[in-house]
């Protein structure tokens, strides 16, 4: 299996949070992370921004993507409606909105599925 570098940006109460993780192609259950670049660490979403609350998602990969959506305790509670790739191209210029705003609680994964 392939792998390839998933990034992006989530923002939350006003304030951009980088994304970037090397995510297998043909997994289910592969989490971005943030950006250990920007974020010393790399964390889940939950554990880095705890309380505060995304209202946009943007999630691009290399090749192809098929999902991404915020996890929280098995379920997921909010969609990436923003994906792209970079082979492609078509990607929007700015963050979109989510459906629903979500307030972020320890442990919430944003999980992605990449595909070659």
């Amino acid at each position: 299996m392939a792998t390839q570098l998933v990034t992006g940006f989530a923002l939350s109460n006003g304030l951009p949070i980088p994304l970037s993780t090397t995510i297998t192609d043909g997994s289910d259950s592969q989490e971005l992370k943030t950006n250990s670049t920007y974020s010393v660490t790399s964390q889940s979403l939950g554990t880095f921004a705890e309380g505060r609350t995304v209202t946009h998602l943007t999630v691009t990969a290399a090749s192809g993507i098929a999902y991404a959506g915020i996890l929280r305790n098995g379920q997921y509670i909010a969609v990436c409606q923003s994906l792209g790739s970079e082979s492609l191209g078509g990607m929007p210029q700015t963050a979109r909105l989510m459906p629903s705003p979500v307030t972020l609680v320890a442990g919430d994964q944003i999980i992605v599925r990449t595909e070659a």
